[in-house]
């Protein structure tokens, strides 16, 4: 008990209170300075987080002049010095981990001031950061050597790595995804699984085990990193350009083309969801025995309106065209992305 003292003591000595000060501080001037035009629900995120921090600090400065007032004290309140030690270092680790947090969600957001970004990296660099951390505290307080403890538990890490299989599986999917960014927070993407199935979402969120999309009616879908990672994922949001949609619509073969592709034109330039600055293109493609085929293309911007748009392109070409007295014989949508990514 003697040694865990002595090492104790020249833990806790005055440099782990200004160094975890002073790096409490930094976090809060990069927050003030630097973060000022971040959206709401990302201030009220961090200041959660400063309030947390702010519980721990306080929490371990009282244990920490504690121990530093009864550790020349007579044998009766010297004996409980090693406890209490133990539990201001446990609380300083705590104060580091919350910092350490804090500044990594403080660079995400500088680095993406509007679009979402993802909790996984954040659990990963603070799990990571724990583990040396206690490590490093329980070699330093009570002597521990891992070397020889991991070259003697590989039985126990074979049963663990059986038994996390999919867990392990997710997480290092999802750090590979990470890595490859097809996607992002924000991003329309379709996934297009390996069975022929196929989710259609807004990504929410990327956690541990789970990409998290929220479909057309705010349905929450969860894939697995592992099914995303297997699967043709296209990306609807990327390079952040427009998304072109098409129509097909057969016609009367015997109607005006020059009166057709006006009455089209002016039916794209009236419909609310399609960009106006980029230019709408209706083409006569074929004449059959079922008809003019004519096809349209649009540009949107919000992928999640596109059917909207659809539903509202038809009803004004029906209107219009029967108003002409030209007949429709049949529509057909077909869904042409500009920008897919796998």
């Amino acid at each position: 008990m003697e040694s865990v003292k002595e090492r104790l003591q020249d833990l806790l000595g005055f440099e782990p209170l200004i160094v975890l000060s002073v790096l409490g501080a930094v976090a809060y001037v990069i927050y003030r300075m630097l973060l000022r035009k971040v959206n709401p629900s990302r201030h009220q995120m961090i200041r959660k987080l400063f309030a947390e921090l702010l519980s721990a600090y306080f929490i371990f400065v009282f244990f920490w002049l504690l121990q530093f007032l009864i550790q020349n004290q007579p044998s009766m309140l010297e004996r409980f010095y090693p406890y209490v030690g133990m539990v201001a270092a446990g609380f300083g680790a705590l104060v580091l981990v919350r910092i350490t947090k804090i500044l990594v969600f403080e660079y995400l957001f500088y680095k993406s001031m509007t679009a979402g970004v993802p909790v996984l990296l954040v659990n990963l660099v603070t799990l990571v950061f724990s583990i040396f951390l206690a490590a490093w505290l329980s070699t330093s307080v009570f002597g521990v050597r891992w070397a020889p403890l991991l070259a003697t538990s590989a039985l126990v890490s074979v049963v663990l790595g059986l038994a996390l299989q999919d867990t392990l599986g997710n997480l290092f999917a999802g750090v590979a995804l990470q890595f490859d960014k097809p996607y992002e927070i924000g991003d329309w993407i379709e996934v297009h699984g390996p069975n022929g199935e196929v989710f259609v979402g807004e990504v929410h969120e990327i956690t541990w085990r789970a990409t998290i999309l929220f479909g057309f009616f705010d349905e929450v879908l969860t894939l697995p990193n592992r099914l995303v990672a297997q699967s043709d994922v296209s990306n609807y949001s990327a390079r952040k350009k427009p998304i072109h949609r098409g129509l097909n619509l057969t016609l009367d073969p015997g109607a005006d083309e020059v009166k057709v592709k006006e009455i089209l034109h002016r039916v794209l330039k009236e419909t609310p969801g399609v960009l106006q600055d980029l230019p709408h293109l209706v083409m006569l493609r074929e004449i059959t025995e079922r008809g003019a085929l004519y096809r349209l293309f649009y540009p949107i911007v919000h992928y999640n309106q596109q059917y909207i748009i659809v539903d509202d392109i038809l009803m004004r070409a029906q209107a219009e065209l029967k108003k002409a007295g030209i007949q429709t014989s049949r529509l057909r949508v077909e869904a042409l992305a500009a920008n897919p990514v796998k």
